[in-house]
């Protein structure tokens, strides 16, 4: 079987179970709680307009919409799209948020036509469902290529004082220098805010400014 498939079938597990267990709390999407999972947002979407109606935001994993609320309270005016291969969570941000748009879509087995402004992704690749290095890496190519303007995603860091077999780990520097050789070399890499954890935000803009032409 193709691997991004076993690794989608672990995650579905997964998160059915804790859908099951926690309903519609930060606890369903494996976040210990909603201050953590809401600073966690604050981080990743620090570099989008949020005042521009014409821009589109596609959240990759949106589980049961919690961005989607996030987003509102901080005033985003553009349009949200949301995809997730779990259909328990997407049935729960339906029934919580009216007109909410989601659909069940795993981006590594769906042919990918619509292009987005903003790309983001939150937490989807901090359980350890079996996945490797190279697929994270194809992932994060797959979704680059879906954006427009802006990705960003976030990630647990290899750089904390232990580990749990359940979650995945990736190391920070490796994570920064795949982004510049193979995405964009405008990359930023954020590791102080959250304990264990790092955002990444990748621009489709390579273009830089002089300091004449910041101040101009």
């Amino acid at each position: 079987m193709d691997p991004s498939k076993v690794i989608a079938a672990h995650q579905i597990d997964i998160y059915n179970k804790a859908a099951d267990k926690h309903g519609t709390s930060s606890k369903a999407v494996l976040m210990d709680d909603p201050q953590t999972q809401y600073f966690r947002f604050s981080q990743l979407v620090k570099s989008l307009d949020f005042d521009d109606r014409r821009k589109t935001l596609l959240d990759i994993g949106c589980g049961n919409g919690e961005l989607y609320k996030f987003l509102n309270f901080l005033g985003f005016r553009g349009q949200y799209v949301g995809y997730d291969i779990n259909e328990k969570l997407l049935a729960q941000a339906r029934s919580r948020f009216t007109n909410i748009d989601v659909h069940n879509k795993d981006i590594m087995n769906a042919e990918m036509t619509q292009h987005f402004d903003y790309v983001v992704l939150s937490g989807l690749f901090n359980v350890n469902v079996g996945q490797s290095t190279t697929w994270v890496h194809d992932f994060l190519k797959k979704m680059f290529s879906l954006c427009d303007g802006v990705m960003a995603f976030n990630m647990i860091s290899t750089h904390v004082t232990f580990r749990e077999e359940t979650m995945f780990y990736m190391n920070p520097a490796e994570v920064l220098t795949f982004c510049i050789e193979n995405l964009s070399k405008r990359t930023t890499l954020a590791h102080h805010n959250l304990p264990y954890n790092y955002t990444v935000t990748v621009f489709k803009d390579e273009s830089w400014n002089s300091a004449r032409e910041l101040v101009s």
